[in-house]
């Protein structure tokens, strides 16, 4: 048996725990009492089991999402090329890779390339609004003359408002003011 000391009206007594509240009182460093020590060597090695099995499991694989979110700061600008091109061409050994996570590792040219292709639709892993604050000034001011050129639609350029430099904003507003 196994009992844990309480105090109840003032007066000390003890009272019997279950296996599972004499796991708890013991983790928890409470005092307990056993009548039978091979109970107490129970409970302690029904603690230490589920460490072992732990052990002896083998390690979980980690998502091929992961190791390469894991490579991808030290990866040379080739082969962070070679894998975005992979990704846009639908590589079925690469459809869980998610393209934005690559975005900070791009340098401003790949990015500016990938922007224009999200510009130009038909893929739908590419999101302009997440490319864009990657992307070089010259490029998001070309997207700002296309919108006044007519070339893109005020859904397209509506996202694209927190990356606009002020000089792309004032633009932008002045078109809209004479022009709509």
């Amino acid at each position: 048996m196994i009992l844990k000391k309480m105090i109840v009206n003032e007066q000390e007594i003890h009272v019997e725990l279950s296996m599972e509240e004499a796991k708890k009182a013991y983790l928890n460093q409470e005092p307990l009492v056993f009548t039978d020590e091979n109970e107490k060597q129970t409970l302690i090695k029904s603690l230490e089991t589920p460490k072992e099995e732990t052990k002896s499991e083998e390690p979980k694989q980690r998502s091929r999402m992961h190791k390469l979110m894991q490579m991808l700061p030290f990866m040379d600008s080739e082969t962070i090329h070679e894998l975005l091109e992979k990704i846009l061409a639908n590589d079925e050994n690469l459809h869980d890779i998610n393209i934005m996570a690559v975005l900070p590792f791009l340098e401003k040219e790949q990015a500016t390339s990938l922007f224009k292709k999200a510009m130009a639709g038909g893929n739908p892993k590419l999101n302009p609004m997440a490319i864009a604050p990657f992307v070089d000034d010259e490029s998001l001011s070309f997207i700002v003359d296309e919108y006044i050129a007519g070339n893109i639609t005020e859904d397209q350029i509506d996202g694209l408002y927190p990356f606009l430099s002020e000089k792309d904003l004032k633009r932008l507003f002045k078109h809209i003011i004479n022009h709509e």
